[in-house]
């Protein structure tokens, strides 16, 4: 029997359990692997409220990875909430060396539209993490941000930036179009040297997508630390979501939540 795949999943702990370190461990466990975490911050939130974030000691977070690269046969590293450019620039020198897969999430904005990363650690992100990436899986608003452009609504706009970005960094670009305009989500993978591939699935109201982007990520590391090529990874991956959104539930009144301290 095959050793269990092992990755590392470097990102924030969320209390409600729905995104950061709760999510990648509950897709990395469903999906055959062993999921090691190295946390960078603590935050208090529920689906649309982010209350309060504590960052760890930048020496801290890479303590707790390279113990685990140290100790474990890792395959594939996986990056979510980094914060601060301490943060960014203890990942980074990590990470040198390291020959397995890189996913990056790069968590910028919650749903609800507070920030999870201090505005100076951006230019941090660009210069020194992405590129060590193989995979970058910005949002919509993540998309414009790193293109520094103008909102993206339409899937032509979506595909133009994401072929910028993949072309400015040299790796992957997972472009996610879960907000897209129309009743059809698209999401978008473009690879250096110009190869494209979409898929398409129904929009499913009603339904929170807090930790979707999280989940998303967790499961493309998992697949790729099982060994598969990337286009398949993203393709399962985004097949993992889709199903976890469509067989969703409900669990206690988040909309009467959202509203806690208003």
């Amino acid at each position: 029997m095959s050793a269990t795949p092992v990755y590392i999943t470097i990102a924030g702990s969320d209390c409600s359990a729905g995104a950061g370190l709760q999510a990648d461990l509950k897709a990395g466990f469903a999906l055959g692997c062993y999921p090691l975490t190295a946390v960078t911050c603590v935050v208090n939130e529920i689906p649309g409220c982010v209350e309060g974030i504590v960052p760890m000691e930048a020496d801290f977070v890479a303590a707790q990875l390279r113990l685990c690269l140290s100790s474990f046969p890792v395959q594939a590293i996986k990056t979510g909430m980094l914060y601060s450019p301490d943060i960014v620039r203890a990942v980074v020198a990590e990470l040198r060396g390291f020959s397995g897969a890189v996913v990056v999430d790069p968590v910028m904005i919650a749903t609800a539209g507070e920030a999870l990363i201090l505005q100076e650690a951006i230019a941090v992100y660009e210069q020194e993490l992405i590129p060590h990436t193989t995979l970058l899986t910005p949002n919509l608003d993540e998309l414009a941000r790193l293109c520094n452009c103008a909102p993206i609504h339409t899937f032509e706009r979506m595909q133009q930036h994401a072929c910028q970005l993949c072309e400015k960094y040299g790796c992957a670009i997972l472009a996610k179009g879960g907000h897209l305009e129309g009743n059809i989500c698209i999401d978008l993978l473009v690879q250096p040297g110009g190869k494209l591939q979409s898929w398409s699935h129904p929009r499913t109201e009603g339904v929170s997508t807090h930790g979707t982007g999280c989940t998303l990520s967790s499961a493309i590391t998992a697949w790729l630390a099982h060994g598969l090529p990337l286009d398949a990874a993203v393709e399962k991956g985004l097949a993992y979501v889709a199903n976890a959104i469509a067989t969703s539930h409900r669990l206690g009144d988040i909309d009467a939540l959202n509203h806690h301290g208003e």
